[in-house]
C-alpha cells in the first residue's frame, strides 16, 4: 500500500485523530489512553499500532510501559500542516511519563 494511504488511512479515524493531538503535546503512557479516550486497552492497542506502522507514531519500553510519540518532527510540521491540533487538555497528571 502506498505510504500516504497508509497514514491518511490512519488519521481517518477519530480515536487515532485524538491519540495524536494527545501526542502532539507530550509523550504518554500507552496505559493512560484508556481514560482519556474511555475505550477499552485492546481498543487503544490496537489503535496506537496503526499509527506505528503508518509511521505517525514511535515506541519506546519504558521500564513495564510502552511510552509513544510522533515520530519525528517532519510528522509534527506535517500533522499540524494537514489542520490536526494540539490537545491543550491532554497534559495533566495522568499523562506523566
Amino acid at each position: 500500500m502506498n505510504e500516504k494511504v497508509k497514514i491518511f488511512k490512519a488519521l481517518g479515524d477519530e480515536t487515532r485523530l485524538r491519540i495524536v493531538s494527545y501526542l502532539l503535546m507530550k509523550d504518554c503512557c500507552a496505559c493512560n489512553f484508556t481514560s482519556r479516550i474511555n475505550k477499552d486497552q485492546t481498543t487503544i492497542s490496537r489503535h496506537l499500532k496503526i499509527l506505528v506502522e503508518a509511521g505517525i507514531l514511535k515506541n519506546e519500553k519504558d521500564g513495564r510501559n510502552i511510552v509513544y510519540s510522533i515520530k519525528d518532527e517532519y510528522v509534527k510540521k506535517f500533522l499540524k500542516c494537514v489542520g490536526v491540533k494540539s490537545d491543550e487538555n491532554c497534559c495533566n497528571e495522568s499523562c506523566q511519563v
